[in-house]
């Protein structure tokens, strides 16, 4: 493996670091800011997860036309400021609009970090390297949400904000430091779905939704001194290998970052739909039953459909 995939792993690391140390935090903090109850806050998680689809088919076009490692680059920019904003939004729109931004962005970045870890990476060592990269996202939001909470318990949600922007920015520093070769244009049409998500995958992607919703419903518990998150998100990484092993090996011939970027969003989206299900609840009781009864749901579901259907439709 090469300097310059280490490299864009660790950007990665750092990158999801950089957005999940703030998640514990934000739904009760920007209640308190903006004087709205958490059940409210919780829209901004929803609207970071649209903006994650509504972005997505526009990244082929993007990757093609322009430098897939200045997208990432720049995306990461926007994504920082917006991070940023959090510290001094004064409205609920405007918090919207943050996560908004911030969402899009960080789709952006995710999905050309992905593209570019593929294209750094020597054909032999593709499927070493696919494991590797996304192993360092769930790494990462492991260490960040980790991190966050005990920022803010020591310093304060500014501070937890200017760490967050600083490891944004760290991450920034490695993308720079990595080598992309030249790819010419091969015309791509501004929107794409084929490029962004696998329809083969469709019944795993539901299942990991299944299994990221456990952590994700646990995560604002955090906030309360709750720390069963943080072992359901070491176990989602663990989980991570076997499944993005799966999703490659559905995919046809060219599809290898399609396929990575659907297990991205299938984690991603049940995170955030169990974030916002916790705020709609705010029941420590019920939401570790919802927890429970999920966790289970996700176990007989892989047994029973996933698994099957995986063994009947690889084609790697």
């Amino acid at each position: 493996m090469s300097l310059s995939i280490w490299r864009i792993c660790t950007a990665n690391l750092l990158l999801f670091a950089s957005v999940y140390m703030l998640f514990p935090l934000l739904p009760f903090w920007m209640g308190q800011q903006l004087n709205i109850p958490v059940t409210q806050t919780g829209g901004m998680f929803l609207t970071f997860a649209a903006a994650l689809f509504v972005v997505g088919p526009f990244h082929a076009f993007l990757g093609d036309t322009y430098k897939r490692k200045k997208v990432l680059l720049y995306s990461l920019f926007v994504m920082l400021a917006a991070t940023l904003g959090y510290a001094f939004v004064d409205s609920y729109p405007k918090l919207l609009l943050l996560a908004f931004v911030q969402g899009g962005c960080f789709g952006l970045a995710t999905t050309a970090g992905i593209t570019v870890a593929i294209d750094i990476t020597p054909s032999m060592h593709r499927s070493r390297g696919n494991i590797l990269y996304a192993w360092a996202a769930r790494l990462g939001m492991l260490v960040g949400v980790a991190s966050g909470v005990w920022l803010y318990q020591m310093y304060g949600f500014q501070m937890a904000t200017y760490f967050s922007v600083a490891t944004g920015l760290l991450s920034m520093f490695f993308v720079s430091r990595s080598y992309v070769a030249f790819r010419a244009p091969i015309g791509m049409s501004l929107l794409n779905i084929d490029r962004f998500l696998l329809q083969r995958a469709w019944l795993p992607a539901v299942n990991l939704m299944l299994i990221a919703f456990v952590p994700g419903v646990l995560l604002p518990l955090m906030f309360t001194g709750s720390y069963w998150s943080l072992l359901a998100l070491a176990l989602l990484a663990f989980i991570t290998v076997p499944f993005t092993r799966m999703f490659v090996k559905l995919s046809h011939h060219c599809q290898r970052g399609t396929a990575n970027t659907t297990c991205h969003l299938a984690i991603e989206s049940g995170l955030l739909i169990g974030v916002v299900v916790a705020c709609r609840t705010m029941d420590v009781d019920v939401i570790h039953h919802i927890g429970m009864v999920a966790a289970a749901v996700s176990v007989f579901f892989f047994v029973l459909l996933t698994y099957p259907y995986y063994k009947k439709k690889r084609v790697r």
